[in-house]
């Protein structure tokens, strides 16, 4: 095989172009669309429910994204990626390079990492019995949280159970 025929195979395993792989998601909820990769960055405009995405970059827990007449970031976790389409189905490339479904009926998967810690810290972390004991102060006895909450002004509240659709659930007793 030449170099170019091995570049371009690589590429497009690998997803090296965007015009050959680029990623794309729907929205899970309605959502803001910010300026910049930040809670308090300017909205520059909403997005429906399933709409569509493309994927631009990645930054942290936030998407840069593409959709319609916005551009702009959105939150990691209001977004899932592929098509909110059920009927289709990922392309026999995206399922090699690892997108797409897993199992029968899974969705795709969404990861996002732990800020602070490196693969070598989390390698080299030991167990540490002093702090161990040092958080156990902050706890409070079953008997003392009514009281604890009372103080805060917080009250108990029943929450339902909801199914995947997000829809409460009816809870047999």
């Amino acid at each position: 095989m030449t170099r170019t025929r091995t570049w371009v195979a690589a590429c497009m395993l690998l997803g090296c172009s965007a015009a050959w792989a680029q990623e794309t998601g729907y929205t899970l909820r309605e959502t803001e669309v910010k300026a910049k990769p930040f809670l308090d960055a300017q909205s520059v405009g909403k997005l429906p429910e399933k709409a569509q995405v493309t994927i631009l970059g990645r930054q942290g827990g936030w998407s840069q994204i593409r959709a319609d007449k916005v551009e702009g970031w959105i939150r990691l976790l209001s977004m899932r990626l592929g098509s909110a389409d059920p009927a289709k189905k990922p392309t026999a490339v995206a399922t090699t390079i690892g997108f797409g479904r897993r199992g029968a009926g899974a969705g795709p998967t969404v990861t996002t990492g732990v800020r602070g810690f490196s693969e070598e810290d989390l390698k080299e972390a030991k167990p540490n019995p002093e702090e161990v004991k040092k958080m156990e102060t902050f706890t409070i006895p079953p008997a003392g949280a009514a009281q604890f909450a009372a103080a805060g002004g917080l009250t108990a509240q029943t929450v339902s159970y909801v199914d995947a659709d997000g829809k409460p659930m009816k809870v047999k007793k």
